[in-house]
């Protein structure tokens, strides 16, 4: 009611009835979002990070990458492949105290888009023979 007021008095009461009843709707709205996520002090909304999504090449690129240094740290002087093994499980433990981050992987179906790449559908064939023999008449 106090924003329908202010509203009132600043001249926004001439606009048409069906825009005001949708933007008193979108305003509860964006009060009980407030309400329930936002600060308690504030009620400002906190902004979240959005989803990473890694595709496949980025994640070749960072398993390269996570190799590389595997094969650096054998010629450094870590002998063995378990030497090696828990230096990599003691820094995973320490990145995870800093920040676990999971990664999303895109899933596409490219694999059945190639895999019938230049064949046709069984209707098209149908459709194909139909209009030959009417051209033929």
């Amino acid at each position: 009611r106090e924003r329908e007021r202010e509203r009132e008095r600043r001249g926004f009461g001439k606009m048409a009835k069906f825009n005001e009843v949708a933007k008193m709707k979108r305003e509860a709205k964006a009060d009980r979002k407030r309400a329930i996520h936002g600060d308690p002090l504030t009620n400002k909304l906190k902004t979240r990070a959005p989803n990473v999504s890694v595709s496949g090449k980025r994640q070749r690129k960072l398993l390269r990458k996570w190799r590389r240094e595997q094969k650096e740290m054998v010629e450094k002087g870590l002998v063995t492949m378990e030497d090696v093994e828990m230096a990599s499980a003691e820094a995973a433990s320490e990145d995870s105290k800093i920040s676990q981050r999971k990664f999303s992987v895109k899933k596409t179906l490219k694999l059945n888009k190639l895999k019938n790449k230049g064949k046709k559908k069984k209707s098209q064939k149908a459709t194909g023979e139909g209009s030959a023999d009417q051209m033929l008449e």
